[in-house]
């Protein structure tokens, strides 16, 4: 599942880090994660922005994940699952920022 840091700082709890911007992590862990008092608190205020992998997230929201990611092996992985143009076109952009910054 794709979750995004929108804090200024990384966040490490129960054996999971999530750095700033869009993280992808396993569904479980971030379940437990959350069980810490100051993640759950964190989450309540808004800091994580996420959708289950049981929900797929708008075409809007998927975007709006990947101009906030920094990993370019997790955004070639996320075209193999992805099939919506815009998505596609958004991961293709990033990637290409990412890759050439001066630009």
């Amino acid at each position: 599942m794709l979750v995004q840091n929108k804090g200024n700082h990384s966040y490490t709890a129960n054996d999971l880090t999530l750095v700033p911007g869009t993280n992808k992590v396993d569904e479980k862990e971030f379940e437990h994660f959350l069980t810490h008092p100051l993640m759950k608190h964190l989450n309540d205020i808004g800091e994580f922005v996420y959708d289950s992998e049981k929900t797929r997230p708008s075409a809007k929201d998927a975007i709006a994940m990947i101009e906030d990611a920094f990993d370019i092996d997790m955004l070639e992985e996320l075209k193999g699952d992805e099939d919506r143009k815009t998505v596609l076109d958004a991961i293709d952009k990033r990637i290409e920022e990412l890759k050439n910054p001066e630009k």
